[in-house]
């Protein structure tokens, strides 16, 4: 019977020892995950609360989701990255998720947490144990994130792809208003550069161009440009202009002027996040004949931002 006790105690020993040894005073646990998406982008999409429910996967309510019975609370956001706070049957951890850029198009996602431990080393063994459970919650998680942020649009609400200039010879003509240019203002600008054009025995041969920006004094100024198949002398209003046949993003989106205007920042962050420059302004391309769809759902437009 001695014998035995004393094995107990020896093993006993054996484990306190092993608790108080082996198992740190804090627990750090890690995951990582190498996702194609650029990391400034893909870090403002996980910042965006409005996004969290597609992001990590899970109902939100408040800041917090339920996931593997851990309870993940979106404590705040950081400028490199997103505080987390784990929870599992009481034990808790606090976490960061943090962007690593590898080039313009791939990132580490990086999420690490710590656990303080308990100096009873039975409670310490509960804490190894949990620690390990908060872990593969992180990392089934992760996986969620990293799923939805490879998809561009995810992050850029438009799907960008890169193509070179084919209509490069140009006429255009631009005018000035008060108020936001109408469907009316925009097609009487194309309608006279349709009519030089035919006078000139000149063929349209592509969709007309338009750039709206802010002029002096909160006026707008209108920029059409008329694709053509031979050049054209300037007349009056009208100019000859010539685009670079270079590298040029587009993107094609459906719906009225704040859907458009919407696509256009959205792209110039894609331009930005990819430290691209551009060598001429961005504009859309008319795809539907606005002038004959009042439905401004139905609009139809594409999207233009020379790159290089």
């Amino acid at each position: 019977m001695k014998k035995w006790l004393l094995v107990f105690i020896a093993l006993l020993t054996l484990f306190i020892l092993t608790a108080y040894l082996i198992i740190p005073d804090k627990l750090t646990i890690s995951t990582i995950a190498l996702v194609r998406a650029n990391s400034r982008g893909a870090y403002r999409c996980l910042a965006d609360e409005s996004n969290w429910k597609k992001t990590f996967g899970k109902e939100i309510s408040g800041n917090s989701f339920q996931s593997n019975d851990i309870t993940f609370t979106i404590n705040k956001k950081l400028v490199d990255g997103v505080e987390v706070m784990l929870t599992k049957n009481g034990i808790s951890g606090l976490s960061l998720i943090e962007f690593v850029r590898l080039n313009n198009d791939s990132s580490v996602v990086r999420w690490t947490a710590s656990v303080e431990n308990n100096s009873n080393p039975f409670k310490k063994i509960k804490q190894y144990f949990a620690a390990n459970t908060l872990k593969n919650g992180m990392q089934a998680t992760l996986a969620t994130i990293k799923k939805f942020l490879e998809k561009e649009e995810n992050i850029y609400g438009i799907k960008v792809n890169l193509t070179t200039v084919k209509d490069t010879i140009l006429i255009a003509t631009k005018s000035t208003y008060k108020s936001y240019p109408s469907t009316d203002d925009i097609y009487g600008l194309i309608q006279t550069l349709q009519t030089y054009a035919q006078k000139n025995d000149a063929r349209q041969s592509g969709y007309p161009m338009l750039n709206i920006k802010t002029a002096d004094s909160g006026n707008f100024q209108a920029m059409i440009a008329l694709p053509v198949n031979k050049e054209l002398k300037d007349q009056g209003a009208i100019l000859h202009k010539e685009m670079v046949a270079g590298n040029i993003l587009v993107a094609e989106v459906k719906g009225g002027p704040y859907t458009v205007a919407k696509a256009f920042d959205n792209l110039h962050e894609y331009v930005t996040d990819h430290d691209l420059q551009s060598p001429a302004i961005p504009f859309q391309s008319l795809i539907i004949d606005r002038s004959q769809q009042p439905d401004t759902t139905k609009w139809v437009t594409k999207i233009y931002y020379p790159i290089y």
